[in-house]
Parts: C-alpha cells; structure tokens; sequence
C-alpha cells in the first residue's frame, strides 16, 4: 500500500498507535508460486526504485530478515524462501543485508 489507509473509528475510540483515522504505509503481502518469487520480487523492487529514488529523490536500505527462532513452517520451506529473495536480491543491483532472527513468525 502507496497510499493513506482510513477508518471510521467510533467517537471516543481514538489514541496512540492502534486507533487512527488515517495512516500511511509501505507493506505488501504477495501471494504467488514459489518459481514467480523471484520476479515477483525484483518487480516490486523496481517499483521501489522508481517512486523513492526517482519520484521523490530518496535513498533507501534493504534489508533480508530471515527466520525467528519461533516461526510457523517447516525449515525446508523456509530455507527455499529465503534463498530465493537472496537471489532476487543480488539480481537487483541494490546493496543488502541480512537481519538474522527479525522475520515475521509465519513467513520470511
């Protein structure tokens, strides 16, 4: 999501971080086949590219966290995950680093 995200809380409803009218965010979640996870990341790495660098004139830093110690899935998956967004990510030309342990629980 590129955009603002709203909601309708009910008055009185409002505070601190959990309770907006109106957020902005940089997320995505991508379902696809485990042969598409590498252009499908290169692709949105490029879209990355384009509005930070381009459009706006900011850098950025990339960053791969890898499996916590507590996580969903089984390790064979994981590993092929992984790997996979490494690969994407040396095809990329951008300069990363890994995060080790800092990945969500139910999904690199």
């Amino acid at each position: 999501d590129f955009s603002a995200l709203h909601r309708n809380e009910l008055s009185g409803a409002l505070g601190g971080l959990t309770r907006l009218r109106r957020f902005h965010q940089d997320d995505a979640h991508i379902f696809c086949t485990i042969d598409q996870v590498q252009d499908e990341i290169l692709s949105c790495l490029d879209f990355v590219k384009y509005v930070y660098r381009e459009l706006f004139g900011f850098e950025f830093s990339v960053r791969l966290s890898t499996r916590p110690e507590k996580s969903m899935g089984e390790d064979d998956e994981w590993e092929m995950a992984e790997e996979s967004l490494k690969r994407a990510l040396d095809r990329s030309g951008l300069s990363w680093e890994v995060d080790p342990g800092e990945g969500a629980f139910y999904g690199p």
